[in-house]
């Protein structure tokens, strides 16, 4: 017996639940400085903040890309790809500052 083709339906929602698993790890990383002792300080305000901000963004681009997987890595991938860049910069500035 021949395997059964897998159904589209479970592609475009495993997409989806990986752009909602890195919307919330957006939200963790931007909530660590949160937890930390001391004044609030630039990163301790800035880095939540834009770790929010990501988190939608993450969200509404997964639902977007969601409607269109045949298509190679679009927009989306690659927006994403340097926000996460930049956030990852922007962790290191804070700390080291």
């Amino acid at each position: 017996m021949a395997p059964q083709p897998e159904k589209p339906a479970l592609q475009a929602e495993r997409t989806q639940l990986s752009w909602e698993r890195s919307a919330f790890s957006f939200l963790v990383a931007g909530a660590l400085p949160l937890f930390g002792r001391g004044p609030f300080d630039d990163g301790r305000i800035v880095l939540p903040i834009v770790g929010a901000l990501l988190a939608i963004l993450c969200v509404a681009l997964g639902r977007r890309r969601a409607g269109r997987l045949s298509a190679g890595p679009k927009t989306e991938v690659v927006l994403l790809g340097w926000a996460t860049a930049g956030f990852a910069a922007l962790i290191v500035m804070f700390s080291v500052v």
